[in-house]
């Protein structure tokens, strides 16, 4: 089973997402509306114990191999336990059954703000911990062991790295250690990119991704048009794609995750990107304000639009 996990700032883009996907059905959650309207207005009541809090959606979806199929109970299960041994034991969820590609597979939009303390689900370690919490579901209900893209495609700190971190995290647990520790720069920048990549981008749009994240990112070509590879800068710290993971190559980019490249349209865009990454960041915000606004207003009509033939009746 592969999982993957998201964090967003509005839950009814989601929820319409999940709902007008072909042969969409809510098959679970603990929440009472029926459709993706009346589910956001629902998911509200989170919102209101702490109206300060940024990303609070929560998007996580599990996948079978395709050969495996589980019934809706069974999947109602599955994704109640993978949410409380991710923290999510108090909190609003709701869960999606999708058949629009082989495998099958569902989706959990919930929200990270707790209903018995209004505080956020800390999100520290989240990857390993749901890779870790997926393989054991996988032994429990006699599912295929899958490994993730990001596990089999990513470089692992060392043994003695990887010992060291689990010894701070159970410290940390323990209340031996006051803040929890670090993950290494490596770990970090791997996990940015696999947020980066995870819809379809290219390569130009990708760079420019990366660059609004603070990361600098490097790519030459050889006298024949040729990819020389790709690097990344990040806190300081610089790594070459190969040694980060064969997915985080200049080709491996394109082969696992995705990232559509064509040396015609994007070479000359990238060129431009690479020589003015402040000018690129700055554009690109805006436009991303410029959206988050016009969202906010849509936001606003659309409660208006409810709210007015109240009014007037």
């Amino acid at each position: 089973m592969i999982g993957n996990q998201t964090k967003g700032r509005g839950f009814r883009g989601l929820l319409n997402y999940l709902e007008s996907q072909k042969d969409a059905k809510l098959i679970g959650g603990n929440m009472g509306g029926n459709n993706a309207r009346a589910l956001a207005r629902e998911f509200k009541i989170s919102r209101q114990l702490n109206p300060e809090a940024d990303r609070v959606v929560y998007h996580a979806s599990l996948s079978l191999p395709e050969n495996e199929r589980l019934d809706e109970p069974t999947w109602n299960e599955l994704a109640n336990r993978y949410l409380e041994e991710m923290g999510f034991d108090s909190n609003q969820y709701v869960v999606y059954r999708h058949s629009n590609t082989e495998h099958d597979h569902i989706h959990i939009c919930a929200s990270r703000i707790r209903l018995d303390n209004g505080k956020i689900v800390h999100d520290s370690w989240d990857y390993k911990r749901s890779e870790t919490i997926i393989r054991q579901l996988e032994r429990d209900y006699g599912l295929q062991q899958t490994q993730s893209s990001h596990e089999k495609l990513s470089r692992n700190p060392s043994i003695g790295q990887q010992k060291r971190l689990e010894r701070e995290h159970e410290e940390y647990i323990n209340g031996e250690r006051i803040t929890p520790q670090e993950r290494p720069i490596k770990q970090q920048l791997q996990e940015l990119i696999d947020r980066a990549t995870i819809d379809k981008l290219t390569m130009p749009q990708l760079v420019e991704r990366l660059q609004l994240q603070g990361v600098e990112v490097r790519h030459g070509l050889t006298r024949n048009g040729k990819s020389k590879g790709i690097s990344y800068s990040w806190n300081d710290q610089k790594f070459s794609g190969t040694s980060l993971g064969p997915a985080y190559t200049f080709p491996g980019l394109q082969k696992h995750k995705g990232i559509d490249y064509q040396p015609q349209r994007d070479d000359e865009h990238i060129e431009h990107l690479l020589k003015n990454p402040k000018e690129q960041a700055v554009e690109s915000q805006r436009f991303i304000n410029t959206i988050a606004d016009f969202i906010e207003q849509s936001v606003v009509d659309d409660a208006l639009a409810e709210t007015l033939p109240q009014l007037t009746e």
